[in-house]
């Protein structure tokens, strides 16, 4: 544990750039990346609409809290007034276009004796990351819960309520209206987490259950008052450790247990409508397995798995089938490589699996609906951490490579190759000057199927890729379209 509180006390950097977001495109897919001003990591995302959304995240080592909202769908961040005792904030809800709650822990020092958690420097190094990239450490003393307001969009925050030091992290929040909510709070030891329930927007919290002793649940998802789940983990990685969801239909006085004994935790889980989930969860031997639910959680079913990759977040885009989870490629040497992605969209009957090169840890996911995708997280394999927001515009599936960095002298749009194609092809295209690019894929009817580029683009060329195995054979059309310029060309999908 020394050596890991070791090298991150050296992922602070020397200076903080304050005043400026910057922008660069990573060529190697059709993800925008955002890098944020300050040294860690952008834990997690909330947005309203495709242009209003709040990025919490903090710095690592020594945890302080950096609130950023945006007002332009991400293309700029600009930072929040918030209580700088704040430490991390673990999750963020949007109640109207104006009210947002967030949740997490702040810090206290009013204890310099160092409590030591038995057993935290043991545990396997996915929770280690988990905990840490969350801003839990073993120093069960420096932190209580906190629980923060914004009525004007995320630009300014406030605390609401009063907590003691026993409480610890509030992990998950789930509310109904702007003065009803859930909330999974931590009793400042692992494996005692509690539901909490509020009816006067988080000014006071009346403990309903410790739902059961030495579980750890960060994860929560309510259709309504009476009906809703939670889940985690038991045992921390130690043997006989299994993943675990737990639901209730009486507003939480009573819980049923599902196990998955074959998993060390459940990372997260969503439902895609009021039948459907989606579970997914990670093994030590460096396996992610997928569950799904067609009967409101009363049972899961194994229905996928992906071997050395861990995936640690995923969420749905409501009644559309579509789902879509990030996480890691696990590497030898850093333990934690590339971004990994899978992604459904005919409710986990098919995953499509991708990796982007992008040495990121990503811990945050936000689905704005079928086309924009935003994730977040920070380098924390790297000194020193950048904390970054990458964005797709087209259902984060499609990539996109840029060829060279030579201006072309006109627009052009190239026949796709191969041509007839089953069920990939390439689309090669050329910008003359900087403008907002579309690419669209269109049906014989004229109706869109597929959005490959929807952004601002430098100028250059560029490569994009189709992938029809989603749709029947026939004939398809695509059109570019940038700064007045447009041109379609046909294509043959032959299966």
């Amino acid at each position: 544990m020394k050596i890991i509180i070791f090298k991150l006390l050296f992922i602070i950097s020397a200076f903080l750039i304050l005043n400026s977001t910057f922008l660069i495109r990573n060529c190697q897919s059709q993800w925008s990346n955002y890098l944020l001003p300050y040294n860690g990591i952008a834990y997690t995302l909330g947005f309203y609409n495709i242009n209003t959304g709040v990025s919490c995240g903090h710095t690592v080592g020594t945890f302080y809290e950096q609130l950023y909202y945006t007002s332009n769908s991400g293309v700029n961040w600009i930072i929040a007034s918030y209580p700088l005792e704040i430490r991390a904030l673990s999750d963020v809800q949007f109640i109207n276009s104006t009210t947002v709650y967030a949740c997490g822990a702040e810090n206290i020092y009013n204890n310099f004796t160092k409590i030591y958690s038995p057993g935290f420097n043991f545990l396997p190094l996915h929770l280690r990351r988990k905990f840490i990239s969350k801003g839990i450490t073993e120093m069960y003393s420096e932190y209580k819960t906190a629980f923060l307001k914004s009525t004007n969009s995320g630009v300014n925050w406030v605390k609401t309520g009063v907590f003691d030091t026993l409480t610890g992290y509030m992990n998950n929040i789930h509310f109904f209206d702007a003065n009803t909510g859930y909330a999974l709070i931590d009793s400042n030891s692992a494996g005692n987490t509690r539901f909490y329930k509020t009816t006067n927007a988080g000014m006071n919290w009346q403990m309903i259950k410790l739902i059961e002793g030495g579980i750890e649940l960060d994860n929560m998802y309510f259709f309504d008052l009476n009906t809703g789940f939670v889940g985690g983990y038991y045992g921390y990685g130690a043997t006989g450790a299994y993943g675990v969801i737990y639901k209730t239909t009486n507003g939480g006085s009573s819980f049923v247990k599902t196990m998955f004994p074959r998993i060390d935790q459940i990372e997260d889980f969503t439902f895609l409508n009021s039948t459907t989930g989606i579970a997914i969860g990670f093994s030590e031997t460096g396996m992610t397995k997928i569950y799904r639910t067609t009967n409101a959680g009363n049972l899961w079913d194994s229905i996928f798995y992906i071997s050395d990759r861990m995936m640690v977040n995923i969420e749905s885009v409501q009644s559309t089938g579509t789902a879509f989870a990030i996480g890691n490629v696990l590497d030898a040497i850093y333990g934690f490589g590339n971004i990994a992605t899978i992604k459904t969209t005919n409710y986990g009957g098919n995953w499509i699996v991708k990796d982007i090169n992008q040495n990121t840890i990503p811990t945050g996911l936000s689905l704005i609906d079928q086309n924009i995708f935003l994730m977040s997280g920070g380098d924390l394999n790297s000194y020193p951490s950048i904390a970054r927001i990458l964005k797709s515009t087209n259902g984060g599936v499609v990539f996109v490579n840029q060829n060279g960095n030579e201006s072309p002298a006109l627009y052009s749009l190239n026949q796709n190759y191969p041509n007839p194609f089953n069920p990939v092809t390439r689309i090669q295209y050329d910008l003359p000057r900087a403008g907002v690019v579309r690419l669209v894929v269109y049906d014989v009817m004229g109706r869109e199927v597929e959005m490959l580029v929807n952004e601002r683009q430098t100028a250059g060329s560029y490569e994009a890729t189709f992938n029809g195995s989603r749709f029947a054979s026939g004939v398809y059309f695509y059109r570019l379209t940038a700064e007045g310029y447009g041109e379609t060309k046909r294509m043959l999908l032959v299966k």
